[in-house]
C-alpha cells in the first residue's frame, strides 16, 4: 500500500452462501491453503453444521480483507497468512502472518461477520496506522512465521482467482487430482517410481486449467524450476494441484506441486499403508503452456497493446 492509502480507510464486503464451500472444505489442499493453523484447530473441535458456518465465515472475511487492503485474491499473499481469530470480547480480530505481515506500512484492518441461515456476510475496514487498540488483539499475539512448502507462491504478475469460490466450475485458474501408485509403476530398484509418472500428473493438470481459460488444451512448452523432493513408490498417495499465475496473449504460466499424502508402509505389512502427519512435497515445478491465437485475435492484433516477453 502507498502511503496515502495508508491514511486512509477502506472498506471491503463479501456475501456468500456457505453451501458453496461444501465440497471444498472436503479437499485437504483447500483448508491448507485457504485457512492459518488456528482457524483450523478451532473448527475442529465444532460439529459439523457449525464448523461449515465457521469456515465460510472466515473464508468470506478474507475476501473482504482482500477488497479492504486492495489486492486481489491471491495478488501476492495466500488467504492462509490473514488469520481471522477472537479476541477476549469474542469479536473477530485480524493477525497477518507469513508475507501478509511482511508488507509495508503494515497492514491493520477490523473485520465484522454475520451470519443468516446460510448466508455469511462479512465488512471487513482497512485501519490507517496507529488507530488499534489493545481491545481489539486477538488472543494470540505470537510472532508471525513463514508459510510452509504447502501454500503456493505468487509472482509480480499473478492472475486475480474467481471472486467466488464454491463453484468448483469457476475455478478456471486452479486444478487438482489424487491419484494412488500402483505396484505396475515401479520403474527402478528398491520399488521406486520414475520422476516421468509425475510429470504425467503435471501434465494433465496444465491442460486442464488451458481448456478451462482457452477451451483449448494447448501445447505444453517446458518446466521451469523442475526439483524431485521426495521418493515416490507404489501404495502411495499423491496430491497433486496446479495454479494459473501468469498469462500473456499466447503463453500461460502455471505452478505445480506434488505432495504425498498417504505412504505405503511396506515394513509393516505387504499391505501396510499410514496417512501422513503433514503432507510430504515430492515434486514441484513452473510449466509454461502455449495456446493457439484465436482468428478473433488475428483481427485484433494490430490493436492489442499487450505483447509477447
Amino acid at each position: 500500500m502507498s502511503t496515502a492509502s495508508a491514511r486512509t480507510a477502506r472498506v471491503g464486503i463479501d456475501v456468500l452462501d456457505s453451501s458453496e464451500l461444501r465440497r471444498l472444505i472436503k479437499r485437504p489442499w483447500f483448508l491448507r491453503f485457504s485457512f492459518a493453523p488456528e482457524e483450523l484447530r478451532h473448527a475442529e473441535s465444532m460439529g459439523a453444521a457449525r464448523r461449515l458456518e465457521f469456515l465460510a465465515g472466515r473464508f468470506a472475511a478474507k475476501e473482504a480483507l482482500f477488497k479492504a487492503l486492495g489486492f486481489g485474491f491471491l495478488q501476492g499473499i495466500a488467504p492462509r497468512e490473514i488469520c481471522v481469530e477472537p479476541t477476549t470480547r469474542g469479536a473477530p480480530a485480524v493477525r497477518f502472518t507469513g508475507r501478509a505481515a511482511q508488507l509495508s506500512p503494515r497492514p491493520r484492518a477490523a473485520v465484522s461477520i454475520t451470519h443468516k441461515q446460510n448466508v455469511v456476510a462479512a465488512v471487513a475496514i482497512g485501519i490507517p496506522q496507529d488507530t488499534t487498540t489493545a481491545a481489539d488483539q486477538p488472543r494470540h499475539a505470537s510472532e508471525a512465521k513463514e508459510p510452509d512448502a504447502v501454500s503456493p507462491t505468487a509472482t509480480d504478475t499473478t492472475v486475480p482467482a474467481p471472486q467466488r469460490a464454491g463453484d468448483e466450475s469457476d475455478l478456471q485458474t486452479t486444478a487438482f487430482l489424487r491419484v494412488r501408485i500402483g505396484q505396475e509403476e515401479a520403474h527402478y530398484g528398491g520399488g521406486l517410481v520414475d520422476g516421468a509418472r509425475i510429470l504425467r500428473l503435471f501434465g494433465d493438470l496444465v491442460t486442464e486449467i488451458t481448456i478451462r481459460t482457452d477451451g483449448d488444451e494447448g501445447l505444453l512448452a517446458q518446466y521451469d524450476n523442475l526439483r524431485f523432493t521426495a521418493p515416490v513408490k507404489p501404495g502411495d498417495y499423491i496430491e497433486a494441484r496446479a495454479r494459473l499465475v501468469r498469462q500473456t496473449r499466447l503463453r500461460r504460466v502455471v505452478e505445480l506441486e506434488a505432495h504425498k499424502v498417504v505412504a505405503a508402509s511396506s515394513g509393516a505389512g505387504a499391505s501396510a499403508a499410514s496417512v501422513l502427519d503433514a503432507p510430504q512435497l515430492v515434486c514441484a515445478a513452473t510449466a509454461t503452456t502455449v495456446v493457439p491465437r484465436r482468428k478473433t485475435d488475428t483481427v485484433t492484433a494490430s490493436n492489442h497493446t499487450a505483447k509477447e516477453s
